[in-house]
């Protein structure tokens, strides 16, 4: 059954990395590479403190550690995040993948819209069913009513065809 993120054990190191992240992101310089020697060096510690954790299970440190990943939050440079693109990629989509089939759905989301590789590409497939056999999961922002908003809903039902017995346990 997918669960919500407060279902999930939350690991200290994964609250230190994400206040570290919120801490950066209000001094990010939006004219250059954001990340600097000195936050490089603090998001790998992060890492290497949650890559056990990610390896014992735990959604919420598998999760992150794909953010590091996607966001290439290891590199003080911009040519170095890009040089290891593919890779990194990789990296990512495998952390989304065990954090989804634990039943993490965010990751879900995730590796439908940015994961790499085959599993994505089956998530990406059985998202597109979703959309056409549950319009009602598709809304419009109340602010812009030419921009789609994707419900929870939608990719609970995603995570349920592909991970789970395939039967909707959602009230629509």
């Amino acid at each position: 059954m997918y669960k919500t993120p407060e279902q999930f054990l939350f690991p200290d190191e994964v609250a230190d990395y994400r206040k570290y992240c919120d801490s950066v992101g209000l001094i990010c310089d939006l004219n250059g590479w954001y990340v600097s020697v000195e936050k490089a060096a603090k998001f790998r510690v992060h890492l290497n403190k949650m890559l056990p954790m990610a390896e014992a299970g735990n959604p919420h440190a598998q999760y992150s550690v794909a953010c590091i990943y996607m966001l290439g939050q290891i590199y003080d440079q911009e040519e170095n995040y890009i040089k290891n693109y593919e890779s990194d990629a990789n990296q990512m989509s495998y952390w989304l993948e065990k954090a989804a089939r634990r039943g993490f759905v965010i990751a879900v989301d995730n590796l439908v819209v940015v994961g790499k590789g085959e599993e994505a590409d089956r998530l990406r497939a059985i998202a597109q069913d979703v959309k056409r056999d549950h319009p009602d999961f598709e809304k419009t922002s109340p602010e812009d009513k030419t921009m789609p908003v994707i419900l929870p809903s939608f990719f609970e039902k995603v995570w349920e065809i592909a991970y789970g017995n395939g039967q909707s346990t959602l009230s629509h």
